[in-house]
């Protein structure tokens, strides 16, 4: 079994979104992270709400599906 480092999951989704060219949705980040989809929902919003990063609502054009996409801020880490 490989060692799994202790990183909080702020830092994860920081990188992440660091690395990635355009937004991501929260299951997008969750799948990267190997994360539940809750647990990254829950850090989103706490790191948004400490101005690090920030969202947009996407809603589809046909049926009801919509989601939160994910970005670091301008200026954040």
């Amino acid at each position: 079994m490989a060692k799994r480092e202790n990183v909080p999951v702020s830092v994860i989704i920081q990188k992440i979104l660091g690395e990635s060219k355009k937004p991501n949705s929260t299951y997008e980040i969750a799948k990267k992270a190997n994360l539940s989809w809750s647990t990254v929902n829950i850090h989103s919003y706490k790191l948004k709400d400490q101005g690090i990063i920030d969202c947009k609502l996407e809603v589809a054009e046909v049926g009801s599906g919509k989601k939160m996409l994910w970005f670091l801020k301008k200026g954040g880490n």
